[in-house]
């Protein structure tokens, strides 16, 4: 069967994080040219702020590409690296059953040396779990269930 898939973070989420550090730095500058600060107050107000920055370029970087029995995965910071889906050692499949949220899940695919998450609001995150549990043995899948209520 031939399968071939994108898994990665919905662009709003780096959009989100992108434009709340460029309107922080704008609002700081903006102190600046009023005269309340000096430019100490952009360093700061930048580097407090730059957070927001990296996980804009992380979720704009992170991607799994799924081609028949490869698994790539791009992470935000690093190298790209790939494995066949025989090497998965384990898979995680959590389970946080929230009446306030919905359900979410998150599946964590283990490898000898590495591991990669996909989380309930990743673009593609339902076909990475069918592929899963079509191409995984059911032995190594591990299924962690959690119930919360919202008068909690």
């Amino acid at each position: 069967m031939k399968k071939t898939f994108k898994v990665f973070a919905p662009k709003w989420i780096y959009k989100l994080a992108l434009t709340t550090f460029l309107i922080s730095i704008l609002i700081s500058v903006l102190f600046w040219l009023i005269g309340d600060s000096g430019p100490e107050g952009i360093i700061v107000f930048a580097v407090v702020c730059s957070p927001l920055l990296v996980g804009a370029l992380w979720g704009y970087r992170f991607r799994i590409i799924v081609r028949e029995d490869i698994i790539t995965v791009r992470q935000g910071i690093g190298k790209e690296y790939s494995f066949n889906v025989n090497e998965i050692t384990k898979v995680v499949r959590r389970v946080n059953r929230n009446s306030n949220l919905g359900t979410m899940v998150k599946i964590t695919i283990y490898t000898k040396s590495r591991h990669v998450s996909v989380e309930t609001l990743m673009t593609g995150c339902d076909k990475m779990e069918s592929y899963i549990a079509e191409n995984v043995d059911p032995q190594k899948i591990v299924i962690k269930e959690k119930i919360r209520n919202a008068n909690q």
